[in-house]
């Protein structure tokens, strides 16, 4: 993977340092706070999502009225329902914390992961036609990540019942669906030839580009906490 430019990786860091605090807050917080938070941020991500839907089909020069509203509908689904997902998850009993704080983080454990081992080792490009900078070494790396992460996690939170195979099979399942957001992400941004679904973040682009690898994540975790 090609390395940041250093001020925009400080850009980045800095955007972190303050995102990541309140994100925590908030969670912590839950109930109301949360709820009426996690609705907003599904409000940014979805308009950020159908501009990039709308660009897509500027670029192809227009098409099937019918396709495209089904491509708006199944754009809307992506996003309204994970956050339903998520907000249900949150608020649905004392562990809803833990999980969904377990659904933030082995997400973030999968990111770090797949980039730190694609920047040290990674060689064999993973859909270099959608994502260059992508490698299968990088790709394993995150599962690993997020299985280490999810069995860490699991045994720590007295909230969730310790049971290791599960853990690493749920950490596992994290990491595939985190990464192919990840993916469908990029491509529908390669669609629209665009870098970044917006400019709210700095750094880091739009919100739906910080949501990519977690929106297939929360509805993952909130069927998991049920089924424990």
């Amino acid at each position: 993977m090609s390395a940041l430019p250093r001020s925009d990786l400080r850009l980045r860091v800095a955007s972190a340092a303050v995102g990541l605090p309140l994100l925590f807050l908030v969670l912590w917080i839950g109930g109301l706070v949360f709820a009426a938070v996690a609705v907003v941020a599904a409000l940014i991500a979805l308009r950020e999502m159908l501009d990039l839907l709308r660009r897509a089909r500027t670029l192809r020069g227009g098409g099937s009225v019918l396709l495209d509203g089904v491509a708006a509908l199944v754009g809307v689904a992506y996003v309204v329902l994970p956050f339903a997902a998520l907000i249900s998850l949150r608020l649905h009993d004392d562990a809803g914390l833990q999980w969904t704080a377990l659904a933030f983080l082995v997400t973030f454990a999968t990111d770090t992961s797949a980039y730190a081992v694609g920047r040290a080792v990674g060689h064999r490009k993973l859909a270099p036609s959608i994502s260059p900078g992508k490698t299968w070494e990088g790709a394993i790396g995150g599962l690993v990540g997020a299985a280490a992460a999810a069995a860490a996690l699991v045994a720590l939170f007295d909230g969730i019942e310790s049971r290791l195979l599960p853990a690493v099979a749920l950490g596992l399942g994290i990491g595939v669906v985190a990464q192919a957001g990840d993916l469908l992400e990029s491509k529908v941004k390669r669609m629209a030839d665009v870098k970044d679904s917006g400019r709210l973040i700095p750094g880091h682009g739009g919100l739906f580009d910080r949501l990519d690898s977690l929106l297939p994540v929360f509805p993952l975790v909130y069927y998991a906490s049920w089924v424990w």
